[in-house]
């Protein structure tokens, strides 16, 4: 039975089959308040042979009592994860130690941009390639939507090439964008969201959450100073759901393949009909990707963002790879 209260537990416990789990719900350090049996354990640690494993907000985990002390003794299957540094390539949401976990069981991100900061397509597209991750369901946020002139331009900036992606004009002093939010957030679901600091999410999350948070002011610059210290699951009860708040980052690295596809799916739905099997998309005979871009079928504009970005990417994979060989050649090294 779906139960509001505990967490979304008993809802995971019915999905898998499971009994006595937990929910990670707040992370500092190397410690962990966990949601069990209806009530909060707090400042929990994991045992030894978990040292290595990420657990993070969001994680439903398997407890086990020691000599009177309660550890966190397993962790259990992931439906999902939130990483700054993922790999679509992997089927696992287990760890990858090449990743920075961010959460955990997330159903819904929100991206957040905000109209009186410096925007630039490159930005957005990072944002939404690397957190466009599987069984998560992704939407956009245009924050502080006062600036009008400025949240306009931005929204036809990805509009132009990326007219399927929907996005939601925000602003704190018009209630009817937070109800078009809240309507967003689906029942006994995970939320998250994501943004630099200074972008309003946590304005948002106090909105959303009817609990006063400490908000710290915005640079004279634009940027924003992190307010959220650490992550943690809040219960929205309005919207019966929970919403995961982490603080806000100044950059997302991506050291490992991310889904270009979630941007050019017309693009790569074409790949499969060109005439050789190594085709680049850029100058060979038989290209049905350029074939597209001629005849209209795929725009101009859709396919000159795919060649910046593919760039991009083949330029991050040969510095990771170069990074591997050296790290590498240093081991062999040590050994020999």
């Amino acid at each position: 039975m779906k139960n509001f209260n505990d967490y979304g537990i008993s809802r995971y416990e019915d999905e898998f089959g499971l009994e006595n789990v937990g929910r990670i719900i707040e992370k500092r350090h190397y410690y962990y308040d966990v949601f069990y049996n209806g009530r909060v354990l707090r400042n929990i640690e994991k045992v030894r042979k978990l040292y290595e494993t990420s657990i993070v907000v969001g994680d439903f985990v398997s407890l086990a009592n020691y000599e009177g002390v309660t550890y966190i003794d397993a962790l259990n299957e992931r439906k999902s994860k939130v990483s700054k540094q993922s790999s679509h390539a992997s089927k696992s949401f287990n760890e990858n130690h090449d990743e920075q976990l961010l959460a955990a069981n997330v159903d819904q991100v929100f991206i957040l941009i905000a109209a009186d900061q410096r925007f630039t397509l490159s930005k957005f597209e990072r944002y939404y390639a690397v957190f466009n991750q599987p069984n998560i369901d992704l939407h956009v946020l245009i924050s502080k939507a006062d600036y009008v002139e400025n949240m306009i331009t931005i929204i036809d900036e990805i509009s132009s090439v990326y007219p399927n992606i929907m996005i939601t004009p925000i602003s704190m002093n018009q209630e009817e964008t937070i109800e078009s939010v809240k309507a967003l957030i689906e029942k006994y679901s995970t939320s998250m969201f994501i943004g630099a600091s200074g972008v309003g999410k946590s304005t948002l999350v106090n909105a959303l959450s009817g609990v006063g948070e400490l908000t710290n002011d915005v640079r004279s610059d634009g940027k924003g100073k992190h307010t959220t210290t650490h992550t943690k699951l809040i219960p929205l009860e309005e919207t019966s759901s929970y919403l995961i708040d982490t603080p806000g980052f100044k950059t997302i690295s991506t050291t490992a393949e991310i889904g270009l596809e979630a941007l050019f799916q017309p693009i790569y739905d074409k790949m499969n009909e060109c005439k050789f099997n190594d085709c680049s998309h850029k100058h060979e005979p038989g290209c049905a990707v350029i074939a597209a871009v001629e005849s209209g079928d795929i725009s101009e504009v859709l396919y000159e963002r795919y060649l910046v970005n593919e760039k991009k990417f083949e330029g991050q994979l040969k510095h990771e790879n170069n990074k591997e060989s050296k790290k590498a050649r240093e081991l062999k090294k040590k050994l020999s």
